[in-house]
């Protein structure tokens, strides 16, 4: 059976036993934590030809960074919790600090019944680089060694059967909408269910922003060596970024407020599909292609390159400044952090690690940019012990003129990390 499959099952079957269980306290220690420790650095290639240039230097774009992390994770009673402390600093800005509760909850119940109130990691999707179900997390996927994911405040009452469960999540509440999604307020409904050699789930969610938005997901083991999944999902209402829109004067051109705006989108979808082969030599290969209504068009990172263009053609013209220049172009470049840079994408994974149980493993990402001809290729390597992880990679962008990862002001970054756990 593949892995992810095994873990679908692993998981389920412990959630079963945990309610069979039931949540007998003398049972558990007062206090158990593990801790961990990683630095990560990057250093940020600028592209030399960006057509963004003028505005660069008021953007974190092409900027080396780094990072130290510490982490704790256990639990406190019948309290679980994961808390991370980051001190982080970027080339030409001062290091900042950073406490923070990821995850602080406590889950009761007996049966199969469970309860859960407070901050939690709530991802949830069968994709490897497009999650169109995560409605609830919208983990940003494809980073490079990303730090530890923040929970969402939440209530759920959860309901487990021996090949079932589902939950209802009211996330962030007292919230409305806020500036990120994320933040939303929101009413769930997430359902589980194995049927043969298949695992499917659903989700229904309501918030002010999108309105009402379902989909589903399934994935399926038809092999011993083969899975294949896919997953959609469909919002009443969508939103989307798009660069400013025939701009009728250079004022408006000038503008970093009008630079990026938010269009509207009526029933968006999202959908992929995919598969993961894998082989007892220790290579793998995860395959998915994607649609997202709510990315940018080919037709927007045209518009947004040409508009950049028009703005460093009015460097030096009687009454503009230079700095107004260079602030729209910043601004503008907001669109390179929308989630997905386009509605249809390809992606190939290819992983190996040692079968005889070595500590060496690697991978090689190629993502394609469908629509506009983009690409970025991503290699990686890393090495672990029982106590130590060291990872080290290259990620590169390019593509037709006017593509997105084109476009993007950086051409090249090169990354590494090590973790230590205590």
């Amino acid at each position: 059976m593949n892995r992810g499959a095994r873990l679908a099952s692993l998981a389920l079957g412990l959630a079963a036993a945990r309610c069979a269980l039931g949540d007998d306290a003398s049972d558990r220690p007062m206090i158990d934590l593990a801790y961990k420790a990683r630095a990560v650095g990057e250093s940020h290639a600028r592209r030399a030809d960006s057509v963004f240039a003028p505005g660069l230097d008021l953007t974190p774009f092409g900027r080396d960074r780094g990072r130290l992390e510490g982490e704790a994770r256990g639990r406190v009673g019948p309290l679980s919790l994961l808390a991370t402390a980051t001190y982080a600093g970027q080339q030409g800005e001062e290091p900042t600090r950073k406490l923070l509760a990821n995850e602080a909850y406590v889950d009761f119940g007996a049966g199969g019944n469970r309860f859960t109130v407070g901050k939690k990691i709530l991802s949830g999707d069968v994709g490897y680089g497009f999650r169109p179900i995560d409605v609830l997390q919208r983990e940003q996927r494809l980073q490079v060694l990303p730090p530890t994911l923040e929970g969402v405040p939440h209530l759920a009452w959860e309901r487990y059967t021996a090949d079932s469960a589902w939950s209802i999540v009211l996330a962030n509440p007292g919230h409305r909408e806020r500036a990120d999604a994320k933040h939303d307020g929101s009413l769930a409904v997430r359902a589980d269910r194995r049927a043969g050699g298949a695992d499917l789930h659903g989700v229904a969610r309501f918030s002010d922003r999108y309105r009402a938005e379902a989909g589903g997901a399934v994935s399926a083991v038809p092999y011993e060596s083969l899975e294949l999944h896919a997953s959609f999902l469909v919002q009443r209402r969508g939103e989307r970024q798009v660069p400013l829109v025939e701009p009728a004067t250079n004022a408006e051109l000038l503008d970093p407020n009008r630079a990026i705006g938010t269009e509207t989108l009526s029933m968006p979808r999202k959908a992929l599909g995919g598969l993961t082969w894998t082989l007892e030599s220790g290579w793998s290969l995860i395959a998915e292609t994607w649609w997202d209504g709510s990315a940018p068009t080919a037709a927007d990172w045209k518009r947004l390159g040409d508009e950049a263009r028009q703005r460093t053609a009015l460097l030096g013209a009687p009454g503009v400044p230079a700095l107004a220049v260079a602030g729209s172009i910043a601004a503008s470049t907001q669109l390179f952090q929308a989630p997905s840079l386009s509605r249809r994408a390809a992606l190939a994974h290819l992983g190996w690690s040692d079968p005889a149980g070595g500590r060496w493993s690697g991978a090689l990402d190629v993502l394609r940019t469908l629509e506009d001809g983009g690409w970025s290729v991503t290699a990686s390597l890393a090495w672990e012990s029982d106590r130590l992880r060291c990872d080290a990679g290259l990620r590169r962008f390019g593509g037709g003129p006017d593509s997105a990862f084109r476009l993007l002001p950086e051409r090249s970054i090169a990354f590494a990390g090590a973790g230590f756990a205590f």
